[in-house]
């Protein structure tokens, strides 16, 4: 143990007095905080936790850091001939080994936590108004999955440098053996094993990490690293030894070395085979795994009464089993957390549960389904419709498969409380270039919204004005979303006799005042100006604008410090010919006053650029508005008139932006516009908005704007490597003043 200790001591005096390990350390950092800065970057407003991000940064670049520290290690001092020397003396050889690479990992760990002052420190500094509680115990789980992946590719390392003479080779091996063998493994079973497949949606070393960061920790995991860590160790022992064994029988010695590692590997694979075979998992209490939102929240408070039961009809073997299951206990631990609805969820095997199988298969349930039961009516969920057919991909489930199921079930559940029925039929007009509601597209298809609407109760039809006798007597809210090309006078006398019949109208404005239904908007109280807000500030790419600031209204009243993202808005402002119709010219009576309620506007410093395209842009004060803008409003004729008159007054809410609620602007869920536009659905229909955010606490919203973000590349990638560099510069000029 002594010898174990004074090797240890000397290899990690040596690393820390090394000015070409502080650079490679000062590397390390730049390049890990960089990818980090990016990572965020990335996954803002997506529900990938930040410990994820932050421990997935690391991932690519700590083999290169562990292989530049261990490449020295025994290379250096055989070439010197201090090898020999030390093998002389009374010291063995697994002591040696144990003790430089004890020496490296723990240079290693104290890289690491430097890293660790990124998320902790800086980003907090950067991004003060990150809704996230992040302490060391937060990012504990990962950090200590990145421990246990630099002990292996420092035991790989410390390998490498005793197999090769040249650092430089043993570096380069050392990369072959953590980085390249194992990408290749992984893509060759990928496409050679197809069995494999559904099992390997993702890079092990990449998942493990997910798993681990996120609170999901398996004992197969555990097993892994350690068993391949000692066993890189014990080769590393044996193959010190082979250099101390020289002569006639050296052949023989090498052959049977070979042998006993061989053995080794293959005793080493089938333990770790042999753990996994037992499936045991640990699931800690953590803020980066299951988040329910508050609107799930919100709708297990109110639908009291009796028990649901949910039941899981999945083959412990499938592989969204276990995603199922841990989708299902967060939903049971917020129930009982919450005075409303509780849970009983339950597993049916339908290779081992055969009575209960049976029963829902007479029932018509198919296998792979979350049934929802309460009484004698029920709701069944596919699973397939979470997670996909083949994912079994973690970072897809701790991320948007795990709040979509969220969400599904939480609008299962509702669907079983006796309000859950249907709210109507929305409407989206067709024939005139708008975004189709039944289109998947990434970037311009609404099929996201369309599916939450759904999911509220809500039908969603599609129609087309020319081709309908009339607009239907069960449409609750026609939405016209991003129409291009103008209604004809006929579409639009027809939609101005829905809308003084007392209906409801969404429009999410294309760019040209003309375009869609901008005529007979202008006559109902709000008018298109030619003008694209845009703000130096209040922006996360340049060209967006960021919108924080709310009317006091029903719509907007739930959103109270949320954001709202418009891409490309046109201007609004009220007219003066509140009250009067010139489409038909009919004339206004009394209840026939608008009320315009101005929903977002812009902040002081934001303006209408009257051209775009023209860069870089520049505000007129002779030509240009100035902000604040109005980008959405609310209009309503005939709220103020007496109830007992049975007047359905007449509402429209209009948005200046045609992509506000596309699946590329929904994508990410730091912006509001999901539950503004859900809100605004629910107010035209005559129900009650959501008081609580569909957006779960462990979104990643961090409030920087573009210029935030630059200054947190910035502080990422060069205060930490800053700081390590200038201590090794004054540790090196206090050596050279001692000597």
């Amino acid at each position: 143990m002594r010898s174990i200790l004074v090797i240890f001591s000397r290899t990690f005096g040596a690393l820390a007095g090394s000015l070409s390990s502080a650079i490679a350390i000062a590397v390390f950092l730049a390049v890990a905080g960089g990818l980090f800065a990016h990572s965020l970057l990335e996954g803002e407003g997506g529900l990938t936790p930040i410990t994820v991000l932050w421990a997935v940064s690391a991932a690519p670049v700590l083999p290169v850091l562990a292989a530049v520290l261990t490449m020295r290690l025994v290379a250096d001092e055989r070439v010197s001939g201090r090898l020999e020397l030390l093998l002389s003396a009374s010291v063995r050889e697994r002591e040696i080994i144990i003790g430089k690479f004890l020496g490296a990992w723990l240079y290693l760990v104290l890289a690491l936590v430097a890293y660790l002052a990124v998320p902790l420190a800086l980003l907090p500094f950067a991004a003060p108004a990150l809704d996230v509680h992040m302490s060391f115990w937060t990012f504990l789980p990962a950090f200590a999955a990145l421990l246990m992946q630099s002990a292996l590719w420092c035991a790989c390392g410390v390998l490498t440098s005793v197999c090769f003479r040249p650092s430089a080779v043993a570096a380069v091996a050392s990369l072959l053996l953590t980085v390249v063998l194992p990408s290749v493994a992984y893509q060759a079973a990928f496409i050679w094993m197809r069995g494999w497949r559904l099992h390997l949606s993702g890079m092990p070393v990449t998942v493990h990490l997910v798993d681990i960061s996120t609170g999901l920790i398996h004992l197969s995991t555990l097993a892994f690293y350690f068993v391949m860590t000692v066993f890189t160790l014990f080769a590393s022992t044996k193959m010190l030894a082979v250099t101390r064994l020289k002569g006639s029988g050296f052949a023989g010695v090498r052959f049977s070395t070979a042998v006993v590692l061989s053995l080794g590997l293959v005793f080493s694979v089938c333990a770790v085979v042999l753990v996994g075979r037992f499936r045991v998992s640990v699931e800690l209490a953590s803020r980066n795994g299951f988040s329910a939102s508050d609107r799930t929240r919100q709708i297990l408070a109110e639908t009291s009464g009796e028990t649901v039961e949910v039941t899981c009809f999945l083959s412990r073997s499938a592989p969204a089993y276990m995603s199922a299951r841990r989708l299902l206990r967060g939903l049971e631990a917020t129930a009982r957390g919450i005075a409303g609805v509780q849970l009983d969820v339950k597993t049916v095997d339908p290779r081992w549960d055969l009575g209960d199988a049976e029963r829902l298969v007479k029932e018509g349930v198919a296998e792979g389904t979350l049934v929802f039961r309460r009484g004698r009516r029920h709701v069944s969920v596919p699973v397939a419709d979470i997670f996909g057919v083949t994912t079994n991909s973690v970072v897809e489930v701790s991320a948007e498969r795990l709040f979509e199921g969220e969400s599904i079930c939480a609008s299962a559940v509702q669907k079983l409380s006796v309000s859950g029925g249907r709210r109507g039929t929305v409407y989206f007009t067709t024939g005139h270039g708008e975004w189709s509601a039944n289109s998947y597209d990434v970037q311009y298809g609404m099929s996201d919204i369309a599916r939450e609407l759904r999911q509220d109760g809500y039908r969603i039809k599609e129609i087309d004005l020319p081709q309908s006798p009339k607009i239907p007597d069960d449409c609750a809210v026609m939405v016209v979303a991003g129409a291009r090309e103008p209604f004809s006078r006929t579409e639009l006398l027809r939609i101005d006799g829905f809308l003084r019949a007392g209906g409801r109208m969404l429009v999410l404005a294309a760019q040209s005042p003309n375009a869609g239904v901008g005529a007979l908007l202008a006559d109902w109280g709000v008018r298109q100006l030619p003008f694209t807000a845009v703000s130096p500030t209040r922006t996360f790419n340049g060209a967006d604008v960021l919108v924080s600031d709310f009317g006091d209204h029903a719509v907007t009243r739930p959103l109270t410090g949320c954001t709202l993202l418009f891409e490309s808005a046109s201007v609004l402002e009220p007219t003066a010919s509140v009250g009067t119709n010139a489409v038909n010219a009919a004339p206004a009576v009394a209840v026939d006053r608008t009320e315009f309620t101005a929903l977002a506007s812009t902040d002081s410093g934001s303006w209408g650029e009257a051209d775009v395209s023209v860069r870089p842009w520049a505000f007129d004060p002779t030509a240009e508005p100035k902000g604040p803008l109005v980008l959405a409003v609310a209009l309503e004729r005939g709220g103020g008139a007496a109830k007992d008159l049975a007047f359905r007054p007449t509402r429209i809410v209009v948005i200046g932006d045609s992509s506000f609620a596309v699946n590329g602007a929904l994508k990410r869920r730091a912006n509001a516009n999901r539950d503004f536009l859900l809100n605004a659905v629910a107010w035209l229909a005559g129900l009650d908005a959501f008081t609580e955010s569909r957006t779960p606490d462990s979104v990643v919203s961090t409030g920087l704007d573009r210029a935030g973000w630059i200054r947190f590349g910035l502080y990422a990638a060069l205060v930490p490597a800053s700081a390590v560099l200038l201590l090794a510069f004054a540790a090196a000029l206090r050596r050279r003043r001692l000597a």
